[in-house]
């Protein structure tokens, strides 16, 4: 079968031959000869470029292959030399062969860019009706990537940019992707490549890869011409060792302030080194970073420094998540500020500069002030429904301030007055927004009365939208609001702290003031410690500052401040403060008495002892003391929880005359009287008690005999405590006194036998701050008898009365005027006068130790 191709006007004949499947090809002119028609150019034969086809197509000199794509119009043989390696392309290249490069395209790689067919790398190839296509290997111009076989369909951009290096670049085999998967997530598509490559729209760059510098110009937005890079430009092969620079005055990695002009950024970007994840790489973070933001008002939001720790998401929701993760690339970097608020009352509400959000708001143009987002709000008004917001400018620290949003106890702002934070404010022991934490330590850290370490902390819950009511431990352990903490929910009540002493407290907000009792009520106090024997059990304390005695003759009733601080700033404070101090403002009579000059459990000269709630012991309490106010001694008291006085009561604190343990009024057992040689006596039984003659030959003795010297109330006045402290005392016995009880036990026929202790009569004459002297009106009895004619002659008998006889069974001297403490006692000297005891002369209360003697009430014998 015979083909024809007309080319020049001049017929040309290709015998074709079936033989084995080869094309032998045939001029019939002879070769070398001069003919009219002869093919002068490459086109005469296959076109140039050379002409594409599925096929050898004798008509257009078109034949399998990818020339087209390879060889741009117009084209020369020149060209034909990257691939086909024959030097200028004469006609002597008609030999039935075709050539191919050793290195096509003069690749940089290792071992050069190589043709291969079925794996093998081939230098030429016969021409032949069946050609089996090859591809190339490690040629630059397919950035040294394995072809696709020759003849299949040609690449399409910008679908096919990937075949070479990826879409993104990846870096091929060997090579390093450097930062382009990065870009790609802001800039994707081959068309974006242009941001930084403007030589990129066809696959004509590829030809001369490995032969030139990249092309990187940052024309196209959003930088527009600005920006630099620094790095080599001609070592972006695989097989090339590839280093990377950096860039530099780029908006793309600037702090985003401004639309255009000079750019700041944290950290000068290297391609191929990923940035920091958490935002620090361009324009700082959040506080979590170590570099904080501070332009605007960020320092105030995210700097735990400044008190506060809000995500960025919050008010960039729709460009951040909590995680500081990108959460949508086309609104960062995009020359705007996105603002959308993400608030769990505001998300859709807030504003900013009058704007809704989400808004895209232009750098460097005026800040705007924010409004219905719930981080600026008073939290809820008055009465627990509704929210007032305020509307702080961003970048003016003084509009956000705090205090600003719902009053607080910071010294530059009001305090806040919603419900019953006055009250609260006014009666808390800390000063300033340390008043804050006792019920909002939102901090969760130990209380140590300071901001930093419980409120505005890097756990801090401020501006949750919560109001947050959280105790430290030591306001209570298991201390709990009991309503629900969501602005608007209204009002409830707090339980177990130990601010309202662990009762259950009035509703928050509610108008009528609490009294002692609203927290301490009776019930808890009397069953807390020994508060029973100090407190009355009808009658509650009505303030803080109680330093009267109100005792009654039933109970005792002393004010609380006889015990703990006057000042109230020692209330509310976690501690159940105690004090002894005797010279602090404002004390009452009784504690002014105590010997205590300083505060504190277990501190020097405090006088309080042990473990608060566990033991405590008072040492230098007045009420506690021998009451001898020329020589106070203090009694160590009974356990506050629990402990109780035992055995002689009267001598634990003042001795129990005659004195057995504790000194007192000296008076009171005077060692010189007659029959107590070295033992106490003084007033105490009765005159001349141990020294009755009741005979030339015989001493009187105790017992209830008509004949004892006491011991028989109906012959003998027993002088004991109730006789001088009759309002304090009235009972004659003498409680478990140790001297007594020489006589006065069980088994004892002679004398009274033990028991019936002594009690006190009237709780408001003892323990309160006197030595209150009440004479018990009887008519004193003795059976000191003087002889009766110096009973006669010496003037004994204008006092006594004789009665029965002289020294007989049943006889005594009785007085003929009973005790009255109005004519008898002087208590401004201390005087008793008129008195039987004394045979009516006048003794003064320290005329003791010799000072009064026989001849001082016997002046006449």
């Amino acid at each position: 079968m015979n083909k024809t191709k007309r080319s020049n006007n001049v017929l040309t004949v290709f015998a074709t031959s079936a033989l084995a499947g080869l094309t032998a090809l045939f001029l019939l002119i002879p070769a070398g000869a001069a003919v009219a028609g002869t093919i002068t150019s490459c086109s005469g034969c296959h076109g140039m470029p050379p002409e594409d086809a599925t096929f050898r197509n004798i008509s257009t000199g078109g034949f399998a292959g990818n020339h087209g794509t390879h060889v741009g119009a117009p084209a020369g043989a020149g060209d034909c030399t990257r691939c086909h390696n024959n030097s200028g392309y004469l006609n002597s290249h008609r030999d039935g062969k075709i050539q191919l490069s050793s290195n096509i395209n003069t690749s940089p790689a290792p071992g050069g860019g190589q043709y291969k067919v079925s794996g093998t790398a081939i230098t030429f190839r016969n021409q032949t009706s069946i050609p089996v296509p090859g591809a190339c290997s490690n040629v630059n111009c397919h950035f040294e990537a394995t072809t696709p076989s020759w003849g299949s369909p040609a690449f399409t951009s910008p679908a096919d940019c990937n075949k070479c290096h990826g879409a993104p670049p990846n870096g091929g085999t060997s090579g390093a992707a450097g930062s382009h998967a990065r870009h790609d997530q802001y800039y994707a598509g081959a068309a974006n490549c242009q941001k930084c490559h403007s030589n990129n729209a066809t696959f004509q760059h590829a030809t001369s890869a490995g032969h030139r510098n990249l092309n990187i110009s940052f024309a196209a937005a959003p930088n527009n011409g600005s920006g630099a890079y620094s790095g080599a430009l001609n070592d972006y092969l695989p097989s090339q060792t590839n280093a990377f620079g950096t860039c530099t005055n780029l908006y793309c990695h600037s702090n985003g302030l401004k639309a255009m002009g000079n750019f700041s950024t944290v950290t000068t970007p290297t391609w191929g080194t990923p940035l920091p994840a958490n935002c620090t790489g361009c324009h700082k973070s959040n506080n979590a970073s170590g570099t904080i933001m501070a332009s605007g008002s960020h320092s105030r939001h995210v700097n735990a420094a400044k008190f506060y720790t809000i995500g960025c998401e919050k008010c960039h929701a729709a460009t951040v998540n909590s995680t500081m993760a990108i959460a949508d690339t086309s609104v960062h970097v995009n020359k705007k500020v996105n603002i959308k608020f993400n608030s769990l009352t505001t998300a859709t509400n807030g504003t900013y500069g009058g704007q809704a959000t989400p808004y895209a708001k232009d750098p460097g143009t005026a800040y705007g002030q924010c409004n219905n987002v719930y981080c600026h709000s008073n939290a809820q008004n008055d009465g627990g429904v509704g929210i007032t917001y305020k509307q702080p400018t961003w970048g003016n620290a003084g509009s956000g301030a705090c205090g600003t949003c719902h009053g607080t106890s910071h010294s530059f702002a009001a305090e806040i007055t919603t419900g019953s934070h006055t009250k609260h404010l006014a009666k808390s022991p800390y000063s300033d927004p340390t008043a804050c934490i006792v019920c909002h330590n939102v901090g969760g850290l130990p209380f140590d009365g300071s901001c930093n370490n419980s409120c505005h902390s890097g756990t801090s819950k401020h501006t949750d939208g919560k109001i947050d009511l959280i105790f430290p431990s030591n306001f209570g352990a298991s201390a709990v609001y009991n309503g629900n903490p969501r602005p608007g929910n209204g009002y409830s009540t707090c339980s177990n702290i130990s601010c309202h002493y662990s009762t259950t407290t009035p509703t928050w907000g509610t108008s009528t003031p609490i009294n002692c009792v609203g927290c301490h009520t009776l019930a808890i106090l009397l069953a807390s410690g020994a508060h029973a024997k100090h407190i009355s059990a009808t009658v509650a304390p009505t303030l803080y500052n109680y330093t009267a005695n109100r005792s009654t003759a039933a109970e005792y009733n002393f004010g609380c401040s006889t015990c703990h601080p006057v000042s109230a700033t020692n209330h509310f404070n976690t501690v159940i403060n105690v004090t002894l101090k005797k010279d602090e403002a404002g004390v009452g009579s009784l504690r002014a008495k105590n010997s205590a000059t300083a505060v504190g459990i277990n501190v020097a000269n405090s006088g309080i002892i042990g473990t608060s709630k566990t033991s405590i012991r008072c040492t230098m309490a007045y009420c506690h003391s021998n009451g001898n106010a020329a020589n106070l001694i203090y009694a160590t008291t009974p356990d506050w929880y629990g402990g109780s006085f035992t055995g002689d009561r009267c001598a634990n604190c003042h001795g129990n005359a005659p004195n057995s343990t504790i000194a007192g009024s000296k008076s009171h057992y005077n060692n010189r009287f007659l029959g107590y040689t070295g033992t106490p006596g003084g007033h105490q039984i009765g005159i001349h008690a141990m020294g009755i003659y009741s005979s030339p030959s015989a001493l009187a003795k105790a017992g209830t005999t008509g004949r004892s010297s006491h011991g028989n109330a109906a012959t003998a006045t027993t002088i004991s405590c109730n006789i001088c402290h009759y309002l304090t005392v009235t009972t004659a016995r003498n409680d478990e006194n140790p001297v007594c009880k020489t006589c006065h036990y069980t088994g004892n026929t002679v004398g009274a036998l033990a028991g019936n202790p002594a009690a006190i009569a009237d709780r408001s004459k003892h323990v309160n701050g006197t030595v209150d002297v009440a004479f018990n009106p009887v008519n004193m009895i003795s059976k000191a008898q003087v002889r009766q004619k110096y009973y006669v002659t010496h003037a004994y008998s204008s006092v006594w009365k004789r009665n029965v006889g002289y020294k007989v069974s049943g006889s005594n001297d009785s007085a003929k005027a009973p005790f009255n403490t109005a004519t008898m006692w002087d208590g401004s000297t201390k005087t008793c006068s008129n008195i039987a005891c004394h045979n009516g002369n006048s003794v003064k209360w320290s005329d003791n130790n010799g000072a009064v003697e026989c001849v001082s009430c016997h002046g006449s014998l």
